[in-house]
């Protein structure tokens, strides 16, 4: 399941916030990461021995998985490292079965389409397309091709998407007009930005209990 050169979130118990490192060297028991980084400090963390920690990562057709695993050392190499047991196939659980996460969330918006330029949030996301809130005068029709220009704010940096798409649906939830927008034939940059926000997202809601 693991690949070097892959980021991994970790999750101390009793811990506040979620780190970030990588992935440097795989032995057939262990796990060899850099030290990780606090996501929001940018501070490194001193693991002990037996430490244990909640490990999360994508794999490369999206699928989020989890698993537990303990510190168990630390070696010199070009960097200092921190040895990971490595868990059996077994012990990793998928947290997330769809192929695409879509998570309830405002991302800024612009969409373009012919005669019209609007600006808005989105009410969802996934790497597969979106949901738009709409005003009530904006004049796109389902079916219709839309240009979209969107800012997702990582948690390392903002990420500035321009992307294909295709109105799928135009409803109504809780009074407000929206839609529903596929977005058509997105590159794999794309997909994993979208992803990754995803991803982040679906982490803080779990730490805060909400999924």
């Amino acid at each position: 399941m693991f690949e070097v050169g892959m980021t991994l979130q970790l999750e101390q118990d009793g811990v506040e916030g979620t780190y970030k490192c990588r992935v440097c060297e795989l032995e057939d028991d262990k796990v060899l990461i850099d030290y990780p980084i606090h996501q929001k400090t940018g501070k490194s963390i001193f693991l002990i021995n037996g430490t244990r920690l909640k490990v999360s990562f994508v794999l490369k057709d999206q699928t989020v998985l989890e698993c537990r695993t303990d510190v168990v050392g630390r070696r010199m190499a070009e960097i200092p490292l921190i040895e990971l047991e490595r868990p059996s196939e077994e012990e990793f659980q998928r947290i997330q079965r769809r192929h695409f996460v879509r998570i309830e969330a405002p991302v800024d918006i612009s969409l373009k389409s012919e005669g019209n330029q609007i600006v808005t949030v989105t009410e969802d996301i996934s790497a597969g397309g979106c949901a738009l809130i709409l005003k009530e005068d904006v004049g796109i029709r389902e079916e219709e091709e839309v240009e979209l220009f969107l800012v997702l704010p990582l948690q390392k940096a903002n990420q500035y998407l321009e992307l294909k798409g295709r109105v799928s649906r135009i409803w109504e939830k809780d009074r407000r007009k929206l839609a529903s927008i596929e977005f058509i034939a997105p590159d794999e940059a794309h997909k994993r930005h979208i992803m990754r926000f995803c991803f982040e997202k679906q982490l803080d809601h779990r730490k805060k209990g909400f999924a």
